[in-house]
């Protein structure tokens, strides 16, 4: 299974809570971790945090003792610095030159974000991974880039 969480930033940062980052590992192989901007959750909360792309681990890849045998792979990471809420938690859409709002083909504004970016840099690194024989990504063989 895959699982894709969002989680407060200080738990990858604070050593109070390694308990929770030695559980995440044990259980799931890390994927990526792509750090939100602060903006995200408002006007909810201000709380900054990040997306944890996890892929449980089969049992194949654990020793007896229910240990990942996997000890070092490589982890996609990355920050989105481009908001698509304001401070208040107002959305941000692109406009044009003239100051009119951009629409997709569907007529819908479309939100000022570096997320696609970011989501297409991930499924193009990790599909270079799957040609290096890494199987933890063989979900983005028949995925395309967002456009």
């Amino acid at each position: 299974g895959r699982l894709a969480i969002v989680l407060p930033q200080g738990v990858f940062n604070n050593t109070n809570d390694r308990y929770i980052r030695e559980f995440i590992m044990k259980k799931a192989r890390i994927l990526a971790v792509i750090g939100l901007h602060v903006n995200s959750f408002k006007p909810h909360t201000g709380t900054k945090t990040s997306l944890l792309l996890l892929k449980k681990w089969k049992k194949e890849e654990l020793d007896e003792g229910e240990n990942p045998k996997i000890k070092d792979y490589s982890i996609f990471f990355a920050v989105s610095k481009i908001p698509f809420k304001d401070n208040s938690g107002n959305y941000i859409f692109v406009k044009d030159k003239e100051g009119n709002f951009v629409s997709d083909e569907k007529g819908d504004p479309i939100y000022q974000t570096d997320l696609f970016d970011i989501t297409n840099s991930f499924i193009k690194w990790g599909k270079e991974r799957l040609k290096e024989g890494d199987h933890a990504f063989d979900f983005l063989d028949d995925i395309k880039e967002i456009e």
